[in-house]
């Protein structure tokens, strides 16, 4: 069992931008003396809902300020970059940290960033896969030359560096869609869950919709040649632990829902927010569902098991169902969420680590 910590560098307040990152680095330092295993980064655009324009840059700090602990990526958004920089970047992540590279990739979903970008958001999925391919294969083959829809490397080139793990890091997938956990079978890679995504799209029935996702990812596996149970499955979860449940929920409940505010303002100020765009029509629909009925609220989130914020026996109690139920490898905790004072954030990273983690 494994347990990673997580930031989306979520800053409501830009003047405190140098402190909030410092304090970041502060986290990812602290989980490695704590004993997790893993952090995990992630990117996003145009938005105080998460400020890292790009893991390969806080990858490469974090690999610089750590000496053990795994970095992952969830994810890196694999259609806003030419593959070769993304290949090239990541394999210099891994050499930067003597091969500690997790790499989680995915497609991204906020359609102000497809639009800031220029990028067509329907055709993310095709380029997500071309782009993963050309990735693999600059890492795996001494030089690749490459003809597809979207990228084309019209003369043999040597990628470099290569990254230091063999054949390459480990791929994990972002998987919410059927299509998602479709592909993720196929192609053999761990999975990324999350729970505030699986429950925006499933509100109350989001376990069991994503217990039937993986038993049907598992008899995929069983399709291909591969045994499904044999991967990697981290799970994303909103957590936070205090001695008392009650000032657990109390300190809690406003950074939650500052942070699906903000997924729901920035879905909104896109020109496509009353749009089912193609590849996105399940999300999206649902989305807006659990938005309009109300499934955000915090109270909401605690009682369908969304997001925990408990005492410690509590927390054990919830996690252990979850690693039951799914599976589960890797809990990745997330409690710097929405703005949250640091000194909360890690008080509850040390007493998961003394009185949670060593349970499960």
């Amino acid at each position: 069992m494994k347990f990673g910590t997580f930031s989306l560098s979520q800053m409501p307040d830009q003047s405190n931008r140098v402190e909030a990152f410092d304090n970041d680095i502060a986290q990812f330092k602290l989980a490695e003396e704590l004993g997790y295993d893993t952090v995990w980064l992630a990117e996003h655009l145009f938005s105080t809902y998460g400020v890292v324009t790009s893991t390969q840059v806080l990858a490469a700090a974090v690999a610089r300020c750590t000496s053990k602990i795994a970095i992952g990526t969830a994810v890196v958004v694999l259609p806003f970059n030419h593959p070769l920089r993304t290949a090239s970047d990541f394999a210099l992540v891994d050499v930067l940290s003597h091969g500690r590279l997790k790499f989680g990739v995915g497609r991204a979903y906020q359609p102000h960033e497809f639009t800031g970008l220029g990028v067509p958001m329907e055709k993310s999925r095709e380029m997500y896969t071309e782009a993963l391919d050309i990735v693999l294969k600059s890492w795996t083959n001494e030089r690749i030359k490459y003809d597809g829809e979207f990228w084309t490397i019209p003369e043999e080139i040597e990628m470099l560096p290569k990254p230091v793990q063999q054949p390459h890091p480990p791929v994990y997938q972002a998987t919410i869609s059927p299509e998602s956990f479709k592909t993720a079978a196929r192609d053999g890679w761990n999975l990324q869950l999350a729970s505030p995504f699986t429950y925006r799209t499933y509100r109350e029935a989001w376990m069991d919709q994503l217990e039937s996702h993986l038993k049907t990812y598992e008899e995929d596996c069983v399709s291909h040649g591969r045994d499904g149970k044999s991967v990697e499955r981290m799970i994303l979860l909103p957590f936070f632990v205090h001695e008392s449940r009650e000032k657990a929920r109390e300190i809690f409940g406003q950074y939650v829902e500052w942070f699906y505010n903000k997924v729901a303002s920035n879905q909104l100020s896109s020109s496509s927010a009353n749009q089912n765009i193609k590849g996105y029509e399940l999300t999206m629909a649902e989305g807006r569902k659990t938005r309009e009925m109300g499934y955000l609220s915090f109270d909401n989130l605690i009682k369908y098991g969304a997001a925990i914020a408990d005492d410690p026996d509590g927390c054990v109690d919830k996690l252990q169902e979850m690693k039951e139920r799914f599976g589960i490898t890797e809990f990745v905790l997330w409690s710097s969420i929405g703005g949250i004072p640091s000194d909360l954030a890690t008080q509850s990273m040390r007493l998961a680590a003394e009185k949670v983690l060593p349970r499960l």
